[in-house]
């Protein structure tokens, strides 16, 4: 083998360990699921471990910002939105240079809860919170953590409630089939 073609076979070597490297960066692990209540409310909730040295940005950072955490719809029938998406946790403010403006953030844990109501009996959502997430020297790309989950609304003697009911005074307890699904892009790109 020639020498061009060793350093050639060395530098292609060498990018492929280091892309492998970083896509297997997964510093932020999601846990998605649907808690019901009473008067046939219900929340979603988006719980994040986040590895030491990583952070994820909170919602309504303003435009010109990093990606902050947002509540998407695909599907949702039998059941609607109350409200905005609110985090949770130890929310940290500070000044970053590289945007120029006040940045919230949350490091080691945070919880994103989107409040619901169910409107009939039946229910069918498919949702997801999407988040960035950077360290020191780089941030992952938009990234989507999904909730799919559908059922019944039950009262608490355990009946389906009818169409003509009122749900929103009900005591109700959801019975669901859920999918819980997070996709992580996992390789790493230079801040936004």
């Amino acid at each position: 083998m020639k020498p061009t073609q060793r350093i050639l076979l060395t530098i292609l070597l060498l990018a492929t360990v280091l892309t492998m490297q970083a896509q297997m960066q997964d510093p932020v692990h999601f846990k998605s699921e649907l808690k019901t209540g009473k008067n046939a409310e219900a929340e979603i909730v988006f719980t994040a471990t986040i590895d030491q040295g990583w952070h994820i940005y909170s919602t309504d950072l303003g435009q010109d910002g990093p990606i902050e955490a947002t509540f998407n719809v695909v599907k949702m029938e039998g059941a609607e939105k109350v409200g905005k998406l609110t985090p949770k946790g130890n929310v940290i403010k500070k000044y970053d240079e590289m945007f120029g403006m006040e940045l919230k953030y949350f490091e080691h844990q945070v919880t994103f809860v989107q409040k619901i109501r169910f409107t009939k009996p039946k229910y069918d959502i498919d949702c997801y919170l999407e988040y960035g997430a950077c360290n020191d020297q780089s941030c992952l790309p938009p990234t989507q953590v999904e909730l799919s989950v559908s059922g019944e609304v039950k009262s608490e003697k355990g009946e389906v409630k009818n169409e003509n009911e009122e749900m929103k005074n009900a005591d109700v307890r959801a019975e669901a089939t859920v999918t819980d699904t997070a996709h992580h892009f996992p390789f790493l790109t230079s801040h936004f």
